[in-house]
Formats: structure tokens, sequence, C-alpha cells
């Protein structure tokens, strides 16, 4: 009786077993018989940017991005700005669907001079793009802004590039 009960066991430890080896079998055979696919990716760098603003005014890079539609030039010419406000406002040069363009946030605040116009403009790589002009109110307030942007073509520089947004 003991010997049949320690059989008994044995049976059931090798079923087990074989079990076990069989699950690992199978998986190893589907992990092995599926398709793997490898897909490259190419990534591209800023190796630097500086935004210089004079004069009381804030700027914040907002980056480079594909518009998703064209823009008519706004604020390219002094004679006749893009005006701070209580609604944000948009100063750009002449945009054209699926290029990059690069956007730069300005803010006004109250140590900014009244009633002055402010040339933004962009040096991507070796190209320069702009000017753009900006004017404060006659009475200035924190945070009014005016985005600037810039189209820079359908494809951006080759990797790594650096620029600078001037204001002044």
């Amino acid at each position: 009786m003991i010997k049949a009960g320690r059989f008994q066991k044995a049976v059931q430890t090798l079923v087990k077993r074989a079990v076990v080896v069989k699950v690992l079998i199978s998986l190893i055979v589907v992990v092995f018989a599926t398709s793997i696919s490898v897909t490259s990716s190419t990534y591209q760098a800023e190796i630097g940017s500086a935004v210089s603003v004079t004069s009381g005014l804030l700027a914040t890079d907002r980056g480079f991005s594909v518009s998703p539609t064209a823009g008519s030039p706004a604020g390219t010419s002094c004679s006749s700005p893009i005006v701070f406000g209580a609604l944000p406002q948009t100063a750009n040069t002449t945009i054209t669907a699926g290029h990059w363009v690069y956007d730069v946030r300005v803010n006004s605040t109250t140590n900014a001079p009244a009633s002055s116009k402010f040339s933004v403009t962009l040096v991507l790589a070796s190209n320069t793009y702009g000017p753009l002009c900006i004017q404060t109110l006659a009475t200035v307030s924190n945070d009014q802004i005016i985005d600037c942007l810039f189209d820079v073509g359908a494809t951006l520089p080759v990797s790594p590039y650096a620029f600078d947004v001037t204001i002044q």
C-alpha cells in the first residue's frame, strides 16, 4: 500500500512536470513563430537657442511645429504693427500649410515703455526670418500676449542646429 502511494505520487509529479514542460515549449514555439518588425526613427535636436529681450517684455520659446493651414502676413511692417491688447494677438510672416513654423510668445509687462514699437527677428542656422513689428499700448498692462510666428520652410536645418530670437 505504501509502495502504491509512492508510485502514485511519483506519477502525479511526472505528469505535472510534463504539463509544465509542454506549456513552456508551446510558449517558446509561439514566440519564435511571431514576426518581429523593426522600424527606424530619425530624430532632430536643437543644439542651442537664445532669446534676447529688451525694454520690459518677456518672451517664451514655444518651439517648432508644422502648420496645418496657410496664413497671410501680419505685422511685417512697423507702419502696421501688431498691438498688444486684452485678447491674444498674432504677428507672423507668410505661413504656408505644411511648413515648419517657429513660435515665440511675447508678453507685456508694466515695465515696458508705453506706445513703443519692437522688432522681432529669428535667426535659424544662417537664415534670418522677419522682422515682425509689435507695439505696446499707451497704457501698458501685464500679461498681454502676442505670438510671433515665423515660417522657416518645408524642412528644418540638418541637426544639430541653433537659433536666436531678438526683440528690440
